[in-house]
């Protein structure tokens, strides 16, 4: 059932992202600057341009119905080892409501910053057409790595460190 779901979900956001982004939307291409990331996390922090200036960052798309494990098992312990070494994890959610992730962050004892994507404007800026779909830029704002599907802590955390 957790995978029919999946697929549905995955069939779901393609189609929304094909029909939502356009012709014209450019996607973002490994070596180019990242668009900016802006909103505030489930938590009330801000994340913005200046907070992640000068850290490497993940970004991190899922929805809770196709990857919610993988962010305890894999993001929280990559963010938990490496947040004080110059690293912002961000767990962006496209459609899950707030309530359920605050409720998915409290159950899980999760301390990684989740944004709720409403209106899929960060999605559609990276032109996201899967869940989990990861991204990493280096210090300067640029694209380094695009993960399509789902990467253990050990491989995200090798790639970060070819980009640190």
């Amino acid at each position: 059932m957790a995978r029919l779901t999946c697929c549905l979900s995955l069939l779901f956001a393609i189609t929304v992202t094909i029909f939502s982004s356009g012709c014209d939307r450019k996607m973002v291409q490994v070596g180019e600057q990242a668009p900016p990331v802006s909103g505030r996390d489930i938590r009330g922090n801000q994340v913005s341009p200046e907070t992640l200036k000068g850290k490497v960052v993940v970004l991190y798309f899922w929805t809770n119905s196709c990857c919610g494990e993988t962010l305890k098992e894999d993001l929280e312990p990559v963010y938990c080892r490496n947040k004080d070494r110059g690293l912002a994890v961000i767990a962006v959610n496209e459609f899950d409501e707030e309530k359920d992730l605050v409720s998915i962050a409290a159950t899980n004892r999760l301390s990684v910053p989740i944004m709720v994507d409403a209106g899929s404007t960060l999605a559609k800026d990276f032109t996201v057409f899967a869940f989990p779909t990861a991204f990493i830029l280096d210090r300067n704002g640029t694209l380094r790595q695009k993960v399509l599907g789902q990467i253990s802590a050990a491989k995200l955390e090798q790639l970060i460190q070819q980009v640190n």
